[in-house]
């Protein structure tokens, strides 16, 4: 393939501009980081977001380049398969570059994969292509008699056959009882069951099994009407007609014998809680079939699409006024005499073409099984939920039945939404101007799940088309939807409040959707002001201040507020009694547990005795000091949470130059780019090779984190083995002995006990003035914290 034919880029074309779209799209990436390393508190949540965006458009143009390189070298790819690589990665380098507010050089390679083609060129591809669709088609129709929508159908039909055939535990014998009832011979009389000789003669026949005959009528496959002579006529029923054209699209599904398919049977219904007897005649009934009587669908063959069509033509011609045998042909009107003018007025009208009752917009019909007798009908309604259809309970065999039901669903459903709003509904709406932000809440409070927590009110789950995402929400905005009677609050009894629409909420937001709708309503940037309804005047307890409602459960570790008693006279004053501050949350953010006051934050108990594991402190030298200084701020604050600011190795058999070449050419490429991140690298570290944590770094060892969460950081006692993508394969478990690997603090400051006394804060200079004497330097008292020594790592990192 060359690139002149029809346009088409050869496959070194395809891996050249996608491994530059992916170099691209990573060098947007790197300038997205670089703007959140430099960014100010104003604008570190934005940069943030920027980078996160470009950042997943860099790794799917990056994953495409890579998936390009693989097709490459498998010889059985089509070149397709590079050209739609190229394309994608080129897609998503563009972005990654808009993204991050850079010129989208990337476009330019669009150029390169695509030609414009010439006229003649246009012709006669589209001519080879239809020319090939066309002897495809002619193949295809004269192997299977039908046309392309009725294969796929067809196709859908085999499929559903597969996973519907071996679950009804039938054999042989079932099929034939239902094919010798779809003959209209098969009959009941004095306990044995026949196919009669000829149909309406009840005498006689060939023999049917009797105990399948019943297992098959039991399930409801077949249903049994009353004939002549005390016989019973036995017929399928539709779901009995859908099973029979599946056990023979697919007989591989039979089971051999009836032993056979009593143990599958009983295989599937057998359950442990339930009794052998039980279990038994589970396995004994035939199961009916579940989801396969709407999804089949029977394909038509050409030639019954003709014997169709020319019913059709007929019958419509008849209709319209076309030959019938009988009745005279009416002549035109231009040939009618005048003599004959009168007797030609009275003369009947031609009969008019029916028409099939109609249904409201966006209601459609879907046709089920029918049976010998009727055809059935369901309705599907595509306006009850976005983007999909909802097929309405119940089924018909009149189309006009169907069709009220479709109106009187469509009255009571959507009715009201399709309704221009009255003058009293406007003038309801003008007493509630809210924003297009308290709207949302109350959005989520119907689609999503609205809950206060001890650090604010949030929005759980509130985006449909991603996963997991929670969003916090204004206090002001959901305490005044609650004062206002919009919003109610469930009480769910641990330590958590759900807020739910009320009735006066849900009208209100109805009346809200239908006035954006119909556009009676602009957006509203600022929050309304909504007045409080008598009831909750009061204003709205919060978590966060220990306030609950009446009858709430209050949890155990939060104390009842007390009021402080009174102080009783006496001769001489009594000393103060100490107030004792409320013990810290464990539900509040992670900063403000460890940031607490000493006496807030919970101390383990004086007589538990805990051993202290001791490892040495890493001083970094001057070399690994500019190294942690060139690192940007960012990687640097995950560097100190994570404790590899100064990592120690544990002893190695493989020398530093060998793992350095396992790096470079046995790891995949995104492990090595987050190892240059970093000092000292990422991946490479375990738990127990951490170093100091932050706060001792900074002489805060009475915060210590170790000190705070009452122990080291373990890690469970697993690893995982990656391949050469990045992607994990196995798990294995590094210690046989099931020691967990743990993190402690390799600061020498005590972590348990009594805590370190907090160092005191540098004075501040005094201002300039007239010269004074000096002021003798104060005794410092004796401090258990250890001094850090000039050439520390904290004096470089804090």
């Amino acid at each position: 393939m060359t690139e002149t034919d029809f346009g088409e880029p050869t496959p070194e074309t395809c891996l050249r501009v996608a491994r530059q779209a992916a170099e691209l799209a990573a060098a947007a990436d790197d300038k997205a980081l670089s703007a959140v390393c430099r960014s100010t508190p104003r604008t570190e949540a934005h940069r943030e977001e920027v980078m996160h965006a470009v950042h997943r458009e860099a790794v799917e143009a990056e994953g495409h380049a890579a998936r390009a390189e693989q097709y490459a070298a498998d010889p059985s790819m089509p070149d397709s398969a590079l050209r739609h690589c190229a394309n994608g990665a080129v897609d998503y380098a563009v972005r990654a570059q808009e993204a991050a507010g850079v010129e989208a050089t990337a476009a330019a390679l669009r150029t390169e994969l695509e030609r414009k083609l010439t006229p003649a060129e246009h012709a006669e591809r589209e001519s080879e292509r239809r020319r090939a669709e066309a002897e495809q088609e002619a193949e295809e129709r004269a192997a299977t008699g039908m046309d392309a929508d009725n294969r796929h159908l067809a196709r859908m039909n085999a499929s559903l056959a597969e996973s519907a055939v071996p679950r009804l535990g039938w054999t042989a014998g079932h099929v034939r009882v239902l094919e010798a009832a779809g003959t209209g011979r098969l009959y009941q009389r004095d306990g044995q069951v026949r196919q009669a000789a000829e149909h309406g003669n009840w005498n006689g026949g060939r023999k049917i099994s009797r105990e399948r005959t019943q297992d098959l009528h039991a399930a409801g496959f077949l249903v049994a009407v009353d004939a002549a002579d005390g016989a019973q006529v036995l017929a399928a029923t539709p779901m009995g007609q859908v099973a029979l054209e599946l056990a023979r699209l697919h007989p591989t599904g039979l089971y051999e014998s009836d032993k056979a398919a009593y143990e599958a049977r009983y295989a599937r219904v057998a359950k442990r809680y339930k009794r052998m007897d039980d279990k038994k005649a589970a396995a004994r009934r035939l199961p009916a079939l579940e989801h396969g009587v709407r999804r089949y669908r029977r394909p038509v063959t050409l030639v019954d699409q003709e014997v169709r069509a020319e019913r059709e033509a007929t019958e419509q011609w008849e209709d319209e006024g076309g030959y019938c045998p009988g009745v005279e042909t009416p002549r035109p009107a231009a040939e009618a005499r005048v003599e004959d003018a009168p007797a030609a007025a009275t003369a009947p009208a031609a009969m008019p073409v029916k028409v099939g009752p109609s249904l409201p917009t966006g209601m459609y019909f879907l046709p089920l099984p029918s049976t010998r007798y009727s055809d059935w009908w369901a309705i599907r309604c595509g306006r009850c939920t976005g983007g999909m259809y909802t097929e309405l309970p119940g089924e018909w065999n009149d189309k006009s039945d169907a069709a009220r039901a479709a109106h009187d669903h469509y009255e009571a459903a959507h009715r009201a939404a399709d309704d221009l709003l009255s003058t009293e509904e406007i003038a309801e709406l003008d007493r509630w101007p809210l924003s297009d932000a308290q709207r949302r809440v109350l959005s989520w409070t119907e689609h999503a799940e609205v809950a206060e927590f001890e650090d604010g009110f949030w929005a759980l789950d509130c985006v449909p088309d991603r996963w997991d995402v929670n969003k916090r929400i204004a206090r002001t905005r959901v305490t005044g939807l609650w004062a206002a009677g919009l919003l109610d609050v469930y009480l769910d009894g641990n330590g958590r409040r759900c807020f739910v629409m009320s009735s006066k909420g849900q009208r209100v937001h109805r009346l809200l959707w239908r006035a954006e709708r119909q556009g009676v309503i602009k957006p509203v940037a600022q929050d309304a002001k909504l007045s409080p309804i008598p009831k909750r005047g009061g204003g709205y307890p919060l978590l966060s201040e220990g306030r609950y409602f009446k009858g709430e459960e209050r949890r155990t570790d939060d104390p009842v507020p007390t009021e402080p008693a009174p102080v009783p006279v006496a001769v001489a004053p009594a000393a103060p009694p100490v107030p004792t501050p409320p013990p810290a949350r464990t539900g509040q953010p992670l900063l403000r547990r460890l940031f607490a006051p000493r006496s807030t934050r919970e101390q383990p108990p004086a007589d538990v005795v805990r051993t202290v594991i001791r490892r040495p402190q890493r001083i970094l030298t001057p070399e690994e000091r500019e190294r942690v200084r060139d690192i940007p701020l960012l990687n640097l604050q995950g560097a100190l949470i994570m404790g590899i600011t100064d990592p120690v190795p544990n002893a190695s058999p493989m020398s530093e130059d060998a793992g350095a070449w396992v790096r470079e050419h046995a790891w995949p490429a995104h492990w090595q780019e987050m190892e240059d991140r970093y000092p000292f690298g990422f991946h490479r570290w375990s738990m127990c090779e951490r170093g100091t944590c932050w706060n001792c770094l900074n002489g805060r060892c009475d915060i210590c984190v170790h000190r705070q969460s009452g122990g080291p950081s373990v890690d469970r006692n697993r690893d995982w083995v990656s391949n050469h993508q990045g992607r994990t394969v196995a798990e294995f478990i590094p210690r046989l002995d099931g020691e967990p690997c743990v993190w402690w603090c390799r600061c020498e400051c005590p972590k348990d006990g009594p805590a370190p006394a907090r160092p005191a804060r540098k004075k501040k200079p005094a201002p300039a003035g007239p010269p004074t004497a000096p002021e003798p330097a104060p005794a410092q008292a004796a401090a258990p914290v250890r001094a850090p020594e000039a050439d520390a790592a904290q004096t470089v990192l804090w």
